[in-house]
Parts: C-alpha cells; structure tokens; sequence
C-alpha cells in the first residue's frame, strides 16, 4: 500500500524532478501516464484493459519487451525515451515483482515505440499461448 500512496502523493504535490535530467520520478510518471487505465494499484479493468501485474514474463523475452514497449497507451505517451524506459522498469519491479532483464534503456524504448502495436489482443494472446 505504502507505493500507492506515494505515488497518489507525488499527484498532488508540484512536479519534481530528478535533477538536471528533467526526468519525473517513476511512480508520478505512473500517476499521470498509466494509472488513469490501470488504476493506482495496477489491477485494470477486467475484459478491457489488463492487469500489470504478473506481466514481468513478458520483460525477459524479446517479444515481450517489444510487446510491452510498443502498446499504444505506451507508446504515444508524452515523454521521451529515457523517462519511458524508467517507468517501464519501475511498473515491471512494483506490479509484477519481476525486473525486466536486462533493463529497458532509452535507445530500446525509442526502436519499440517508433512501431506502435495496433491489435493488442492478438499481440498479448499471441505472446501468452502455449
């Protein structure tokens, strides 16, 4: 509980930044680019939008790091790469337990999110079928 209300903290306080490099901190980036779909807690809307949590499998494989990188709401979000490729390593670490490895980088993030997924469905059964 104790990243939900930081992250519901970092919401209502002004925007702080880490430093020089104008990168928000992971769980406000959270706030302001996923939370509106998945919720504070991750858990999304059953039969529309999917859970974050248990999606760490997908951080480990090739096809699910580009899967993960590339679904729209990820890739037209309003930041650039290196701040993507922060939340992304942070949703992965605080939903699912599960770090991608190796970490997403921004050069990664760029390459994925320049091909958005357009069928997401297809794209996430695709990735979980035996």
């Amino acid at each position: 509980m104790g990243r939900f209300l930081t992250a519901l903290i970092l919401c209502a306080a002004p925007a702080v930044y880490a430093g020089d490099s104008g990168i928000r901190p992971p769980a406000e980036g959270y706030v302001l680019h996923c939370s509106g779909c998945h919720g504070l807690d991750g858990h999304g809307v059953p039969g529309t939008v999917p859970t974050l949590h248990g999606v760490g499998r997908f951080g480990s494989t090739p096809e699910g790091r580009a899967y993960l990188a590339s679904v729209p709401g990820v890739a037209q979000a309003p930041i650039g790469d290196a701040e993507l490729a922060t939340l992304l390593n942070w949703v992965l670490e605080s939903y699912s337990d599960a770090p991608p490895t190796p970490p997403y980088s921004a050069e990664e993030v760029g390459r994925f999110r320049s091909k958005p997924i357009l069928d997401t469905t297809s794209a996430r059964a695709a990735l979980t079928a035996p």
